[in-house]
């Protein structure tokens, strides 16, 4: 559940498995469990694993690594070993993986030792042609010495970027996170816009003294003609930046007033998602209705950390005619005012359908946080994410009311497939009211052309403190009730 915080592409994504591996599955499901599983043995010359095609197995690798390429930063990566431990299996396996370049087009180095030069040669060699994603980081600074540290860090980064550097024609996405001085091997890589036809994202901090070296090389990766989605960590990098080519935009890492993102956005015109933190400006400035319109036609997520700040003068400021999905998180301290409605406004003003809401806040009381709930242009929402003070208010405003609309769909947020409520902190709702709110969204009983229950909601996530939860008569029944017809998760 905590990933739908972490992602800044949608609040919610869900890939379904290839029709390929779905067969594979339950042919492997089938022979398993069929009368002939009693003489299958150790030593049998052709398991059913093997008797799956190439391409199914090949498949089946690519699934195994993670989606975006690498895990995030808080999490220890397994990139780097995963293809070599597949191809450790049997000499089958080993065919399969070595046969299979996209498998190897990932290069993962945390901490730059002697061991990587080796491990980058050979995952450059497998990977062939791939396009290739490259993440690269340093020690950060202030770290005690470890085992996992190299005195050469410096001279063995180098030494790896000259090597991906005759690759720059197959970078895709990369990622360098430099806590030492400027890495020389980077002023070499040419400025021409052409030189990297495929490089399309970029994610550098580069914490060097020599403001002139790091600027150089800022200029070069930036000048990449290609380059559409970046993460900004300092204010140095966006002289070089081409905005009005940008279609994501990261930057949660660097802090900016109101004013500053709004100058950022008015270049943007094709960006499509936004993860934006948004910090005060003037404790003591007065708070004035601003007249300013900033349109950015194509933003359909937007992703937005406020730090002891109210976002109504950034919400009256814009335009989104194509946003669907929306993340809030405020920080734990107090803002100076809250206005509910500064949001309800953005949604009218851009005439957009808002289909995806999440709302991350640690101020008391529910008031603040049905209000924009309760807008009729809410209707549209299929997705709800709330990590709040929950209360039984918000639990009962949830559960679908006995008015309903002549064609028989209910009137309060209707619409809603997925609800995820998180409160580990709070004080315990009522498991009876959480019983009430999921039954009265359950699908109808009849089964749609996908075999699957006809209705609206499809998955409940709760993270809650519940009353009586280990006792409790009423969890047991709801988990009973909700089998086989939505993806139930109650964690208390």
């Amino acid at each position: 559940m905590d990933a739908m915080y972490q992602n800044m592409n949608r609040v919610y994504e869900h890939k379904p498995l290839p029709k390929k591996l779905w067969n594979a599955g339950r042919e492997i499901s089938r022979l398993f469990f069929s009368g002939d599983r009693w003489n299958l043995s150790f030593t049998q010359v052709n398991p059913p694993v093997h008797r799956l095609s190439w391409d199914v197995l090949s498949e089946i690798f690519l699934w195994s690594l993670p989606s975006n390429g690498f895990q995030p930063l808080n999490t220890q990566g397994r990139i780097s070993s995963e293809p070599l431990a597949l191809s450790h299996v049997c000499n089958r396996w080993r065919d399969v993986a070595v046969s299979t370049p996209s498998l190897w087009s990932t290069i993962w180095v945390d901490r730059p030792r002697e061991v990587h030069i080796a491990m980058v040669k050979l995952w450059i060699e497998y990977s062939r042609q791939c396009p290739l994603i490259l993440y690269l980081r340093q020690s950060p600074l202030g770290q005690s010495p470890s085992t996992f540290m190299d005195a050469r860090e410096h001279e063995l980064t180098d030494k790896i970027l000259l090597i991906l550097a005759h690759q720059l024609h197959r970078w895709k996405r990369v990622t360098f996170l430099f806590t030492h001085d400027a890495q020389l091997s980077l002023l070499n890589l040419p400025d021409k816009p052409s030189a990297a036809p495929l490089l399309e994202h970029i994610h550098m901090s580069t914490k060097a003294w020599d403001a002139d070296n790091k600027l150089a090389i800022e200029r070069i990766m930036y000048s990449y003609a290609s380059v559409q989605s970046v993460v900004v960590h300092e204010f140095l990098s966006q002289e070089f930046i081409r905005w009005e080519s940008l279609t994501v935009l990261d930057a949660s890492q660097l802090g900016c007033p109101t004013e500053s993102h709004l100058s950022v956005l008015e270049h943007c015109a094709s960006l499509r998602r936004a993860d934006l933190r948004v910090t005060q400006d003037h404790v003591d400035s007065p708070f004035v209705r601003p007249t300013r319109r900033v349109h950015v036609p194509c933003l359909s997520s937007l992703t937005i950390q406020a730090d002891r700040v109210d976002l109504a003068m950034f919400f009256d400021c814009l335009v989104l005619p194509a946003l669907e999905g929306l993340v809030l998180r405020y920080s734990s301290t107090p803002r100076r005012s809250h206005d509910p409605h500064a949001l309800e406004r953005l949604v009218i003003r851009s005439s957009c359908v808002l289909k995806r809401f999440s709302l991350k806040d640690a101020i008391k009381g529910d008031a603040h946080h049905l209000s924009f709930l309760r807008s009729p242009h809410m209707a549209s929402l299929l997705e709800l994410y709330m990590q709040v003070d929950m209360t039984n208010n918000i639990i009962r405003f949830l559960t679908l009311a006995s008015t309903e609309d002549e064609d028989g769909r209910p009137q309060i947020l209707p619409n809603l497939q997925t609800i995820s409520l998180r409160d580990m902190q709070g004080d315990h709702v009522d498991d009876l009211e959480l019983y009430r709110m999921v039954v009265s969204r359950f699908p109808g009983p009849g089964l749609d052309r996908n075999g699957r229950y006809s209705g609206s909601l499809i998955r409940a996530y709760f993270h809650l403190r519940v009353k009586g939860h280990s006792t409790s008569p009423v969890l047991p029944l709801l988990v009973e009730r909700c089998r086989e017809r939505i993806d139930l998760r109650i964690f208390s």
